[in-house]
């Protein structure tokens, strides 16, 4: 199957996208195109439930490639990604873009804000402040330059409060003003559209589910060899779900029973987000279900 187009998949975690992207390429000649940004990086393969590609038969981009401090924005992402579409439909393939990242696909379907390449020194700046002060007040310093964004940007997201006060200190501008410029298109190729939509109760028990499975394959000493590699407490791949609450086990802080109480509350809350994000900006994306459907590969195949 011939298409010069690029299939987006996105939905909320433990809703099954990575095993439809598979059977779905399988179907149409595909590679899969990694959307997940914490799926990014090398570390925590279980705790990240990131696909097992060497298992896989589809060609895999952009899974377990990065080092656990390395910053990877929006803009690079979009920009590596570019390049891999491409090559993909020059030797006609179709790719899926699939996975959770919201600003992911809100770049390739409406462009990138035109901010500016910040000088590293700059991050590395308002990190140390962070490892000072604490995240605490960081959102107050960003409430008080940029009270639009703060509003926007949910309190514990440590990237995107770093991310917001680098902007201002590197442009003299606020972050909320670039997000009202036209955007810049970096994508090219159409793109089909397909968003996952199930019952919230329902992705709650795939959640838990998923976590109690995690625990029974040895996700514990999968953190402990993280933190073994000593990785600053801002590196991204430490700001993955559970890796507070585990580290606490490892030190006797908690119990078991409520590291995996604490990790499925914060899993939920991620998954709401997640729903939020889906039901404001993909309104008009092609709706499918995988908690009931088991037409969902032709339902899909019909609108290429």
């Amino acid at each position: 199957m011939m298409i010069e187009k690029i299939v987006l998949l996105s939905g909320p975690t433990a809703t099954g996208k990575s095993s439809l992207a598979s059977k779905l390429a399988e179907k149409i000649d595909g590679e899969i195109i990694n959307a997940d940004s914490i799926q990014l990086y090398k570390d925590l393969f279980i705790l990240t439930a990131r696909p097992d590609i060497k298992k896989e038969r589809i060609k895999h981009h952009y899974y377990g490639f990065l080092d656990g401090n390395a910053n990877w924005s929006v803009g690079k992402w979009i920009n590596e990604i570019n390049g891999t579409l491409k090559d993909v439909i020059k030797r006609k393939k179709v790719p899926i873009v699939v996975g959770g990242t919201g600003f992911y696909f809100k770049a390739i379907t409406d462009g990138l804000s035109p901010i500016p390449d910040i000088d590293n020194s700059i991050r590395l700046k308002i990190e140390n402040e962070l490892e000072k002060n604490g995240l605490e007040e960081l959102q107050k310093k960003l409430a008080f330059i940029d009270p639009k964004a703060s509003e926007k940007i949910n309190p514990n997201d440590r990237q995107r409060i770093i991310r917001a006060l680098e902007v201002y200190e590197g442009t003299n501008k606020k972050i909320s003003d670039f997000w009202l410029m036209k955007r810049e298109k970096v994508i090219n190729f159409k793109s089909i559209n397909f968003k996952i939509d199930a019952d919230r109760e329902w992705i709650y028990k795939n959640c838990d589910l998923r976590v109690d499975y995690m625990f029974e394959n040895g996700v514990v000493e999968e953190v402990r060899s993280l933190l073994n590699k000593n990785y600053s407490e801002n590196s991204p791949i430490m700001k993955a779900i559970g890796v507070d609450e585990i580290t606490s086990f490892l030190k006797n802080d908690i119990t078991i029973d409520r590291v995996l109480e604490l990790i499925k509350f914060k899993t939920h809350q991620y998954a709401k987000r997640q729903i939020t994000w889906i039901n404001n900006q993909m309104i008009s994306w092609n709706s499918i279900n995988t908690q009931y459907s088991n037409k969902i590969i032709s339902k899909i195949i019909k609108k290429l």
